[in-house]
């Protein structure tokens, strides 16, 4: 890293598939490069994000941890972060101990947390780090308004250093398109077939089982749709087995890791998520931004992205009945659904751009180098005062 910019270090555990992953990696790619150096570490394994990043130019490095050196891992790290004489680290979910125990031990100017979401019920021990790396950290960001009354009032992070940053999209990228031909050859999906889709991790909270039993149900009324699960991950054989049980085979497709999700989403009719729990999804958002109404379980940032029954619909997690009955209403009802698109087109690209996220992002970082730099200075001069 030069030391003429703003150097940037980004710590988290991998660069694989997921909402935030594809985060880090959308904002690195906005920033812009006249100003910053950005770097990122992983501390468990790289992933596809990783050569996406390095692709366009950006070191990643894969700096491991081992179970039984865990304990001089911060040295390690810090010693990385002297080495690219780093100006701001910013950790994200499964880094925050240890990164800022390292950036403590480097003396790294500003230290900034992103809190994409919670596991509930929350580790006792994950609560504990949590509450010492707030003592240390400059400012610690939530994704989402609800997640950062979360942070204060349940996990008991300084209640000061929090705000909220919502999670941007590149809108010139998620558009709204005609369904692809060769997408639909691909999957065998008849231009009169209705399509639902996902693009998510294919993980237990994000709960698709969900949308399968709704698809079970919505065949009764619409046979010919099509649900696809755009995604990979550790229930990926779970779902497919269970689609297969209940006789879903040609109703339901796991797509797999896909490097064409902006057209894969242009072949939705809905788009459908059935998590637990979410904190800003960048799924949903892209989704919206490419014309497609969404029908979003009722948790965490959900209902403050959408605003049920202008741009979308909300149901209770868990609930196939309600969420086939919502996929039903939507897929008779072209008018209907052709407005909720169109309004939730509107809302992302006027509110959720990655740009705006970006200049939140890079005022944090100048806002808290700037108050550092003063404080060093007037450090400085007192001490020139009092010889």
């Amino acid at each position: 890293m030069k030391t003429n910019k703003i150097n940037l270090l980004h710590v988290v555990l991998e660069m694989g598939i997921g909402g935030l992953q594809r985060l880090i990696t959308d904002t690195t790619l906005a920033m812009d490069r006249e100003r910053f150096n950005i770097e990122v570490v992983c501390l468990d394994e790289l992933g596809c994000f990783a050569e996406v990043l390095q692709s366009n130019g950006i070191t990643v490095t894969l700096l491991r941890r081992h179970d039984r050196h865990l304990a001089l891992y911060p040295f390690r790290l810090a010693r990385f972060m002297r080495q690219r004489k780093v100006h701001v680290v910013h950790m994200h979910p499964g880094s925050f101990i240890f990164g800022i125990l390292a950036a403590v031990l480097a003396r790294v100017p500003v230290t900034v947390y992103t809190e994409h979401g919670r596991a509930v019920p929350e580790h006792p021990l994950r609560i504990k780090e949590d509450r010492v790396s707030g003592v240390f950290v400059d400012r610690i960001i939530a994704v989402s308004k609800e997640l950062e009354l979360y942070l204060a009032d349940t996990i008991k992070l300084p209640a000061h250093k929090i705000c909220t940053v919502v999670n941007g999209i590149r809108v010139s990228e998620f558009v709204q398109r005609p369904k692809d031909p060769q997408l639909l050859g691909e999957f065998g999906i008849a231009p009169e077939t209705k399509v639902l889709g996902t693009v998510a991790r294919l993980d237990p909270v994000k709960d698709q089982i969900t949308m399968i039993e709704a698809v079970k149900k919505v065949r009764e009324t619409i046979p010919n749709v099509r649900l696809l699960l755009v995604g990979d991950g550790p229930e990926r054989t779970a779902l497919e087995d269970f689609a297969q049980a209940n006789g879903l085979d040609k109703n339901v497709t796991i797509t797999g890791q896909r490097n064409d999700v902006p057209k894969m989403i242009n072949l939705f009719d809905l788009f459908l998520l059935s998590s637990l729990r979410e904190g800003t999804s960048i799924s949903l958002l892209e989704a919206m931004s490419s014309g497609v109404a969404p029908i979003v379980t009722n948790v965490g940032g959900n209902p403050a992205i959408v605003n049920a029954g202008v741009d979308g619909l909300l149901v209770e997690p868990r609930d196939p009945r309600a969420m086939a009955d919502a996929i039903t209403g939507l897929l008779l009802d072209d008018v209907r659904r052709k407005n909720l698109a169109n309004a939730a087109a509107m809302k992302v690209r006027q509110q959720y751009s990655i740009e705006n996220m970006v200049r939140q992002y890079v005022h944090i970082y100048e806002e808290h180098l700037g108050k550092k730099r003063r404080s060093r200075y007037l450090v400085r001069r007192h001490a020139g005062n009092g010889q």
